[in-house]
């Protein structure tokens, strides 16, 4: 091939990338080298377009393709991914995968795309990779094509794959078993055409179809390796993109369809034209055969709310039943080994829906958490965001002009107010939203481009005159999905389907910036030059903030039901509970070998930090946070991702004949490729700490530890951790054999601290004296409770007070009874040096079948990043400055309590102090399973109430354990525990101060008797 037809070539396949792009909404490749990190969501499921779809053999698991750059292997019954396969992961569209093929035998998983630096820059993009379907690996890549790779089809027998695409040429390879890799490149097909999009096997593998974007419909002689001749009703697709191509069950029959419309059915064996069937309205995605002379046809683009699946039945040309489960576009769909399920794949969230032809019933729907932003204002006054996921017309296939409804919000951090979690919207409030007009000027959205694409042209209109029109390619966004004016109508933003965001002046129409880093479509924006934000909200299911003026991405936002994660381009991040396990960073490790993927949560201990997050919305710059809060440390990520995590699997062991009762045998695989042997790990059953457990070697490379459970159901976790300070974290279910003999109770263990008084800090609790009236007085009367309530339900109880002595004998009547619970030799002074000491060795005494308790009231402070805990001689060192060394660095006390073994307990009065909220506590505790009451959640300080003679919080403990908690006949539950807290603080408080408290992954224990 001559270096003009090239260079025509890709041409024409530049022009295809910008059509079908344009019609998928799919990201645009840029000419730029790859880096080895980047930030991804992993939200459960597809976060982009799902390109293609192949069950495998046995019908049991389903392989899906995205251009997110993943493959996932779904148990399609239980909705979960078993498997999620990352190749090498680059910019652009480097990385996408448009195609999988699962061989007949399903061990091979056979991947296409684009694989390349850039779009026509340094081919060759059109590799091939082949993994292993039980563990990912890649084992081969296949090298010939240099453009990307849209189809591949294995033969019936599994020994020939075909692949075709963005050179027009199909290349088959052939099972060899001298090649390096297995397979050995056969021979070439050349299909006269710029595009191949659909390759099929048919007639036992004898003939092989192709369908292309430029020149109709191919097909072949396998074996005389000749084309044959179609008729003469194939002549007038030469001129119709034909995008979807289909085999019978039996082989016999192929169907074809095109952009216009159009399905045909073909004979495999000669290829003479059987049936058209009815002319749809709607470009055809794709087309499956089914059971019973079923055809599905999926409509592709222009969907709106009316087309999304129509079966017919292929003898009669009949429409049997309209499918409309998916909310949008459909471009993917595959079928059963019998024929008796199909899946299609598209909608507004990138869902898979397994569905029965014959009756329409859906069967399974396999989604991520996320959902597509599609509203986005902003209060700029208060300083709140909002949001909403409602697709505002869903009749139309888009509408930039209309605006969606907002229902959810978020006050961003201020230098007076931190984080809190995102609220349900209940009132309209005073939200700006985008600028459509302003003044003279304004802006309109119409249909334009060679594909004449709905808003692929922004007019800028002055005085009522178009004064300026920007239209939309491949370069710049495809079409313009959303946009707002200005700098009073001077100047405008407006985002691509791509993710492309572009702010030009007004007046010219030229480009004056970019905000880069949204990977799918923009679908809403907010700008506000008094907040110096730009807010925007995108089908890659993100919120994001950016400055205003610099062009700088400062957080980007993920929102799922109760799970949230805030990040910044550096990696510091803050999240609820579980939400770091929905982000992460895909780690590229060479283009021929498969990536690897870190969770955010694994690197918890370098870069959760919610007052990284949150200086850097104040100072609307996340590189001055950086710069700001820790100096020097730029590289730390990518320094931290040079590492790798301890991988290591947990399962079941096989025999459990020679284990305890009470207990299961857990093996651990791969401990000794993780760099950490089982002292690196901690194991928790049913949230209880089982600390140092004996081990004994299995067969091969794994360790079989036995487990504590109870009986019943029981989840096993274990969390191995690297010299590195990575955390990785397996779980397993074990239903516990039920004992003859009843278990010894365990013993409960009750640490309390209460500080009333603060000698060194006379003025520095806002020009007055830090004492407190109720500490004291809390701690030991929840020690009171405690002993009468919930030491019966134990074998003994053990104690440890520390506690202000003056303020105990301040009361006598109290301290006497403080003393028939702990001895007065062992009620200590409540200073930095007996805090830390005692309350360490008191935590090391607790046994796996025990339960320890901590309860803690006084001052907290935070310090910058830190969260420290005010001793009785805590002290600073000037008006400004706290004295370090004279704290209790509460870290220390966090990694006391998680070395408990058992059930642990924190219950924490702390927050006196305005800004004293500890997000770290609440992290660490529930990443360790620890159950956590806390006085106050963000932004409220915990309230004294001198007619109860306690804090709030306590007092609403006191109460719950004295029974007013109770919620059943057999005492003061857990769960029942933690409502009635929340409920009585609350209602005490008029909703000022809102406990927190966390009691995810344990079971609802009897906490007080009745």
């Amino acid at each position: 091939m001559g270096k003009a037809r090239i260079s025509v070539r890709l041409m024409r396949a530049c022009c295809w990338l910008a059509m079908a792009g344009a019609l998928l909404t799919a990201p645009v490749a840029r000419a730029e080298d790859a880096p080895d990190f980047h930030l991804d969501l992993d939200t459960g499921g597809h976060t982009a377009r799902i390109a293609d779809l192949a069950f495998t053999p046995d019908g049991e698991d389903l392989v899906s393709a995205s251009d997110d750059k993943t493959i996932r292997i779904w148990d399609w019954q239980s909705g979960v991914t078993l498997r999620t396969i990352r190749g090498y992961l680059g910019g652009g569209s480097d990385g996408k995968i448009f195609a999988v093929a699962v061989s007949p035998d399903g061990k091979t998983i056979a991947a296409g795309g684009y694989f390349g630096v850039g779009l026509g820059d340094k081919p060759p993009y059109g590799d091939i990779r082949l993994f292993d379907f039980a563990t990912g690996k890649i084992k081969a890549v296949l090298k010939a094509a240099d453009y990307a790779t849209y189809d591949l089809a294995f033969s019936p027998d599994g020994k020939t794959l075909a692949a075709g695409g963005g050179d027009g040429v199909v290349y088959l390879w052939r099972l060899d078993d001298k090649s390096a890799n297995g397979w050995t490149l056969d021979r070439k097909l050349d299909a006269d055409s710029w595009h191949i999009d659909k390759l099929a096997f048919g007639a036992a593998g004898t003939r092989l179809a192709a369908t292309t974007t430029d020149n109709g419909v191919r097909l072949w002689d396998i074996a005389k390796g000749e084309e044959i001749a179609l008729p003469d009703e194939a002549e007038q697709l030469r001129d119709v993109s034909v995008l979807a191509l289909a085999v019978s069950q039996d082989g016999s029959l192929f169907a074809t369809g095109g952009k216009d419309g159009q399905v045909q059915l073909w004979r495999a064996a000669d290829g003479t034209l059987v049936r058209a069937m009815p002319k749809q309205d709607f470009l055809i995605g794709s087309l499956t055969f089914a059971k019973g002379s079923r055809l599905v046809a999926s409509c592709g683009y222009r969907c709106a709310d009316k087309h999304r699946s129509t079966v017919w039945n292929t003898d009669t040309g009949e429409m049997l039943l309209d499918y409309s489960g998916h909310d949008g576009s459909v471009y993917a769909s595959a079928v059963n080994a019998d024929g008796s399920l199909v899946a299609t794949a598209g909608g507004t969230r990138n869902a898979i829906q397994v569905w029965d032809p014959a009756t329409g019933e859906r069967k399974a729907l396999l989604q991520g958490l996320g959902e597509p932003v599609t509203a986005i204002g902003i209060d700029p006054t208060n300083g709140v965001i909002a949001w909403g996921n409602t697709n505002p017309c869903p009749e139309r296939v888009a509408c930039p002009e209309q605006l969606g409804a907002l229902d959810k919000r978020l006050e961003l951090p201020t230098t007076e107010r931190f984080f809190d979690d995102p609220q349900p919207l209940t009132e309209p409030g005073s939200f700006t939203r985008a600028a459509l007009a302003d003044g003279q000027w304004s802006l309109h959205a119409a249909a334009g481009g060679k594909d004449a694409l709905e808003n692929a042209v922004l007019e800028i209109v002055n005085g009522g005159k178009v004064v300026h029109s920007i239209e939309n390619d491949a370069t710049n966004g495809f079409a313009h999905s959303a946009f707002t004016l200005i700098d009073s109508g001077l100047g405008l933003i407006t985002g691509g389907s791509d993710g492309t965001l572009l702010e030009y002046r007004a007046a010219t129409a030229r480009v004056s910036g970019e905000f880069t880093g949204h990977t799918g479509e923009i679908n809403a924006m907010v700008a506000s030059e008094k907040a110096g934000l730009l807010v925007t909200g995108s089908a890659d299911q993100t919120v994001r903030l950016w400055n205003l003026k610099t062009h700088e991405l400062i957080v980007s936002m993920f929102f799922a039901g109760s799970q949230w994660i805030a990040w910044m381009p550096q990696g510091y991040y803050y999240s609820s509970d579980e939400g770091d396990k929905l982000i992460g960073w895909h780690v590229n490790q060479g283009r021929d070998h498969e990536g690897r993927f870190i969770r955010a949560g694994q690197l918890k201990k370098y870069l959760w930090s919610p007052e990284m997050v949150r200086r850097a919305i104040i100072l609307r710059s996340a590189k001055q946070a950086v710069k700001e809060m820790r100096p020097g440390v730029d590289n730390e990520l990518q320094k931290l991702l040079q590492r790798k995590p301890p991988e290591f699997g947990i399962r079941l062991a096989a025999d459990q004949s020679k284990v305890r009762d009470g207990y299961v045998a857990v093996e651990i695989t791969g401990a000794k490729e993780a760099g950490t042997d089982v002292a690196g790990f901690s194991i928790l059953s049913n949230s209880r700490n089982v600390g140092d457990i004996a081990t004994r070697s299995a067969d091969g490379n794994g360790t079989i530890v036995e487990v504590p459970v109870e009986d019943g159901q029981n989840t096993i976790r274990i969390t191995g951790t690297n010299e590195y300070g990575y955390l990785t974290e397996r779980s397993v279910t074990a239903l516990a054999r039920k004992t003859e003999k009843a278990e010894a109770k365990g013993k409960l263990y009750v640490a309390v601290i209460g500080v009333d008084k603060y000698p060194f800090l006379t003025d520095a609790c806002s020009g007055r004296a830090c004492d407190l009236r109720y500490p004291v007085d809390d701690a030991t009367e929840f020690l009171k409770v405690v002993a009468q309530k919930s030491a019966p339900l134990f074998s003994s109880m053990e104690s440890l007070v520390l506690v202000n002595r003056e303020a105990l004998d301040e009361n006598p009547d109290k301290a006497q009874q403080t003393y028939t619970v702990a001895s007065a030799d062992t009620i200590m002074e409540p200073d930095s040096h007996t805090i830390d000491d005692q309350l360490a060795d008191f935590l090391d005494k607790p046994g796996e079948h025990d339960t320890t308790i901590v309860f803690v009231a006084g001052h907290g402070i935070n310090i910058d990043e830190d969260y420290y805990f005010i001793p009785t001689d805590g002290r600073k060192q000037d008006a400004d400055r706290w004295k370090r060394s004279s704290l209790v660095d509460w870290g220390d006390i966090q990694k006391s309590v998680e070395r408990a073994k058992g059930m642990r307990f924190m219950l924490l009065d702390t927050c006196h102090a305005a800004n004293a909220f500890n997000p770290r506590l609440e992290k660490d505790a529930q990443d360790a399973r620890i159950v956590v009451f806390s006085a106050t959640a963000a932004n409220n300080t915990a309230a004294e109430l001198p007619e109860l003679g306690h804090g709030v919080f306590t007092y609403s403990i006191l109460e719950g354990l004295r029974g007013k908690a109770r919620t059943s006949d057999g005492g003061v539950t857990l769960f029942g525990l933690a409502d009635f807290i929340s409920r009585e603080v609350v209602r005490l408080t008029s909703s000022k101060q809102k406990p927190f408290y966390y009691v995810g992954g344990v079971e609802n224990i009897v906490l007080a008797e009745p």
